[in-house]
């Protein structure tokens, strides 16, 4: 023991520490095993969310896989034809759950499936079906297509307002925002009213670049442009029905800008232009894929004209019954004399109930009446199939893109100029139904379907077909990426212009933030 010497001059033992130091030891301890415990807490946060973080990006790789596989599968047209049996509308074979990563447990393994919504057939609660496959483009409305077919914008007006819940003031306003001229019609706007809102912008005076640039123009409301689903889910969520009482698709869903088509055929060849003026190139090129007898026909249509059955009757015999021989006379004289067609056909329809009167060669010789040898049947409708394939009216390299009839909901049908109820009733109940990757019939590959099976006057597809088509150029794609178990889902939206085999992304927006799709995983159990 320690000893101290006091001023009194005894030593006195030093004082006991009591364990203090290995109390200070155990404190240190402590904290530092509580330091570690938060830090490893906090290390096992940030590895959690770093995991989830990378499957969300995972699930999105996924997606956008789903896009470049639609690519491939829509633009070769061998793949079109055989891996999709010419139905990419309605496939879950070839678009549900297609497996990218393969691994050990579900939870990692990656795939990705293209859904659609099938908004003809919405449940009583609101759902939006769910199909396994892809959105025809044409089968909406193109907004530009309209105003260039009519330049004073009725059509595109007239078409809208067909539309539900479209007004006659939005409806103006659409076209006052298209069209090149910065004068409002009686119920439109231009750059008068906007330069006059906070911020303050010009009207656009010319076509538009996607849908949601309608969001810009006066009367458009995103309720009214995306209907009761505008987070595109599916389903009206809360707060998503702004009183409409009932599921509403909104504009969105009957609009597009994107649709094309070129004027070209099922093959990818120039269609031939049947107003062209060269009368012996287009007997040889018409003459080998439409025979002798509808090329003659087609000729003398355009050399003389339609027969007008009021007109009064030319001086001298009455004219007979012609027969294909004196047709194909007729046009060789007319060939060897340098002789210019006179007549423009307005539409290929037009042949069909035609009748043309022929001069005889001679004043002695009487003139001969020759009826088209296409009559509105099925007997026909191969015939007049490869004339609607191989032929066109129009000079120009692309069409303003027109609506499928093959794949356009009701409302769409309904909005086309001299469309009746029953007539798009009669469509609706005829043409191909697209379900479960089923074939559609080759028949269906051209309108001719509208007048031998469908029931349409050749008049009523005349005026028609400017504006119908049964081939598609444009699909929407909207890609989920997912894992076969559990874990994040992405959903990705693209539009695919497939190009003739050049095939290009028109459009391309991630839906992710908007929230989650219907889960592919469980549509159809």
């Amino acid at each position: 023991m320690l000893l101290r010497t006091s001023t009194t001059g005894f030593r006195t033992a030093a004082p006991r520490r009591g364990g203090f130091v290995i109390v200070a030891v155990l404190l240190v301890i402590a904290v530092l095993t509580l330091a570690a415990y938060q830090y490893s807490t906090l290390m096992d946060a940030e590895y959690l969310a770093a995991q989830r973080m990378r499957k969300a990006a995972e699930a999105r790789v996924l997606a956008d896989a789903g896009v470049h596989y639609a690519v491939a599968m829509l633009a070769d047209p061998d793949a079109l034809t055989v891996t999709l049996n010419d139905n990419p509308f309605d496939n879950p074979k070839a678009f549900q759950g297609v497996l990218v990563k393969e691994a050990d447990s579900p939870r990692a393994t990656g795939k990705f499936s293209l859904m659609a919504p099938d908004y003809a057939n919405v449940s009583q609660t609101g759902v939006v079906p769910m199909r396994f496959g892809v959105t025809d483009e044409a089968s909406k409305l193109n907004v530009n297509a309209l105003y260039a077919a009519d330049s004073s914008g009725q059509v595109l007006h007239d078409a809208l307002m067909k539309l539900p819940n479209m007004t006659d003031d939005a409806a103006w306003c659409i076209v006052d925002w298209v069209d090149p001229n910065d004068e409002p019609s009686a119920a439109g706007a231009e750059s008068q009213y906007y330069s006059a809102l906070t911020p303050p912008y010009q009207c656009k005076n010319a076509p538009l670049d996607t849908v949601e640039e309608l969001l810009l123009i006066k009367g458009v409301t995103p309720a009214l442009l995306y209907g009761t689903d505008r987070n595109r889910n599916g389903k009206t969520d809360p707060g998503e029905d702004d009183g409409y009482g009932s599921f509403s698709a909104g504009w969105a869903a009957y609009l597009t800008v994107y649709s094309r088509e070129r004027n070209v055929d099922s093959e990818g060849a120039k269609r031939i232009n049947i107003n062209g003026n060269d009368l012996a190139t287009l007997n040889a090129d018409l003459t080998a894929v439409l025979g002798e007898e509808l090329t003659a026909f087609l000729l003398v249509y355009r050399l003389y004209g339609p027969t007008n059955p009021t007109a009064p009757p030319a001086k001298g015999p009455p004219a007979r019954p012609g027969t294909p021989a004196q047709m194909t006379a007729a046009v060789q004289r007319a060939i060897q004399a340098g002789t210019a067609p006179r007549t423009r056909l307005p539409s290929l329809f037009a042949l069909m109930e035609a009748t043309v009167t022929v001069a005889g060669s001679n004043p002695r010789q009487g003139s001969t009446t020759h009826k088209s040898p296409l009559k509105a049947d099925a007997a026909d409708a191969e015939l007049l199939g490869k004339l609607l394939d191989k032929c066109t009216t129009s000079a120009n390299a692309e069409l303003p893109a027109r609506v499928n009839a093959n794949t356009a909901p009701r409302e769409v049908l309904m909005a086309l100029p001299g469309m009746t109820d029953a007539d798009a009733d009669l469509i609706i109940s005829k043409r191909p139904t697209y379900l479960n990757g089923d074939a559609p019939d080759p028949a269906y590959s051209t309108v001719a379907w509208l007048v031998t099976t469908g029931g349409l006057k050749p008049t009523a597809m005349a005026a028609l077909e400017r504006f119908v088509t049964a081939r598609t150029q444009v699909y929407r794609v909207t890609s989920v990426g997912h894992f076969d178990e559990a874990g994040p889902i992405a959903r990705v939206e693209s539009v695919i212009d497939v190009n003739q085999g050049k095939p290009r992304i028109a459009y391309y927006r991630d839906l992710t933030d908007l929230g989650r799709v219907m889960d592919p995983r469980t549509v159809g159990q």
